[in-house]
């Protein structure tokens, strides 16, 4: 282990938080989550401070810093130079809660930050900027500031002495209240990144990509030095943005399978991490290739199943882009449990198992992911999925997108034009109903396009203009079915409709599964070319 520098153990009040936040002396490194605590866990923490309860540690890290812009709560900071900074490792949420509620207006919006004290109830309170507090209500705003809190209790002659003995105690237990804080200096960040993975968190705990980010950043110029700086560099891929978490696995993944193991000490130095990096990013730019090229999957948010993405990274990094039968064979395994389900026994799991059966060569290791998919069963096109957070779904939009939709327009340049399926996903939702019917066929797929909203459209058109054939059947809308739309048969054009659409969607996924269809290596390569296989 790394040698460790004792760091200095202080205690800080949170007048000081306030301070030294207003002065720019507290930094948020960029590995630091964003704020994500609710109303509730800030009243929760006021109480706890009333109660003398401890709230848990703060670990600052004492370095420099540059002029920038500093963002606490409701406050952004125009921060100087300051060589004495303190950059928080753990204690964020605490931070931000304690300074942005102390320091709140009348403008402040977020009600996290509209704390009060019910002198009738005794009880923390947050509300929102449109709700008038009680006459009763002790904003926290104020406590900082002996004047104004005197003042506001002046101004309530109908208070008890029990009140008002209430309201000091408020005050007293908030100002005094003394927040234990580990000051670290130096530039030893493997002594750093041990402390904090030893301390405890109050709060929410953090998610496994956020102790990673916390443990692993590299604090350089090189990119990408952390998981956020990754995901930003994955982001100009135009697939759309991968979790941390994704990316995370996909790192853990190219180094070994086991993606749940210990990751603590995972790397020699900063350059074996940064290595790990720079090794993950161009992994991932393969994957993302393969399966816009391969498997027909145009954007993040039509990917059935996002541990694909951890194992194909594997893939990449051991043999690089799949050539011939791996790439086949890759692709049926990606179609296949789409349909199938890929992960039966949770995402972990199916991570470890699918990275740990890539090795040796590329045809076998994506015959070892076909063999780890549940039995091929009868399969058939789910019409009532339409929401993207369910893989059918995502399936159904992909098998639409197959027919190569155009738009729905008599505007100029716009009409016939094929559709962005990367771009219209970037903007939203990508499905658009035809008819407003709320029947079981009418809030399914059968009743839905994929075309953007009504920005250049009017589906009101479909009822009397006549489009281009090729148009209408690029969104599954055949002669019969146009005829029962404009002869107000709308019943029996869902049903008509409900027909084209589950065979185009079946017929898809048969195209890219391959359903039935031998998946060992391929014969002719057991063959050599110049063999003269008549004789």
């Amino acid at each position: 282990m790394a040698a460790v520098t004792r760091p200095k153990v202080d205690s800080v009040l949170p007048s000081e938080l306030v301070e030294f936040a207003l002065q720019g002396k507290i930094r948020m490194p960029s590995f630091q989550r964003s704020y994500r605590w609710e109303r509730r866990d800030v009243t929760e923490l006021f109480d706890s401070i009333l109660r003398g309860y401890p709230i848990g540690n703060l670990l600052v890290w004492q370095r420099p810093a540059d002029v920038g812009t500093v963002v606490i709560g409701h406050l952004n900071i125009e921060a100087p130079a300051l060589g004495d900074a303190f950059w928080v490792v753990d204690g964020q949420q605490r931070i931000t809660s304690l300074v942005a509620a102390l320091t709140a207006t009348e403008d402040t919006v977020d009600p996290r930050f509209r704390i009060y004290f019910d002198l009738s109830s005794g009880k923390f309170v947050s509300l929102p900027r449109r709700a008038h507090s009680e006459i009763d209500q002790l904003p926290m705003a104020l406590l900082l500031s002996t004047a104004r809190t005197n003042s506001w209790i002046r101004d309530r002659p109908h208070l008890s002495d029990d009140q008002i003995a209430l309201a000091d105690r408020v005050v007293a237990a908030i100002r005094d209240y003394k927040i234990p804080m580990y000051v670290v200096t130096g530039d030893d960040e493997n002594a750093l990144r041990d402390i904090f993975d030893r301390m405890n968190t109050f709060g929410k705990p953090l998610k496994s990509a956020e102790v990673f980010n916390a443990l692993h950043s590299i604090s350089t110029e090189q990119k990408p030095s952390d998981l956020r700086t990754l995901a930003t560099s994955v982001r100009t891929f135009g697939f759309g943005e991968l979790s941390e978490q994704i990316l995370m696995q996909s790192l853990l993944a190219i180094r070994d399978p086991k993606v749940d193991r210990d990751f603590r000490e995972e790397f020699e130095d900063d350059q074996d991490r940064h290595q790990s990096f720079v090794d993950t990013e161009a992994a991932l730019g393969h994957v993302i290739d393969f399966l816009r090229d391969e498997a027909h999957i145009p954007h993040s948010k039509l990917l059935p199943y996002s541990l694909f993405i951890p194992v194909l990274a594997r893939f990449m990094a051991t043999f690089g882009p799949p050539e011939g039968r791996a790439a086949e064979l890759l692709r049926r395994w990606i179609w296949r449990g789409a349909v199938l389900g890929v992960a039966p026994q949770g995402n972990t799991v199916g991570v470890r198992q699918g990275a740990g059966a890539i090795h040796t060569d590329p045809s076998a290791s994506a015959g070892r992911l076909l063999d780890l998919l549940p039995p091929a069963s009868p399969w058939r096109p789910d019409l009532s999925q339409t929401r993207l957070n369910r893989a059918q779904a995502k399936v159904n939009v992909l098998g639409l997108l197959s027919r190569s939709p155009r738009r729905i327009s008599v505007y100029g340049d716009y009409v016939g034009e094929p559709i962005d399926a990367a771009q219209l996903l970037e903007a939203g939702a990508p499905l658009v109903a035809i008819l407003n019917d709320s029947s079981d066929l009418g809030k399914g797929i059968a009743n839905r396009i994929v075309h953007p909203p009504h920005d250049h459209a009017d589906l009101s058109l479909l009822f009397g203009y006549k489009f281009d054939e090729r148009v209408l059947a690029s969104h599954c809308l055949d002669p019969e079915a146009m005829e029962l739309l404009r002869s107000g048969h709308e019943s029996q054009f869902l049903e008509r409709r409900a027909a084209i659409v589950r065979k185009v969607i079946a017929d898809h996924v048969q195209s890219q599964a391959l359903f039935g269809f031998r998946d060992g290596p391929d014969l002719t390569a057991l063959f050599d070319e110049d063999d003269d296989l008549d004789q």
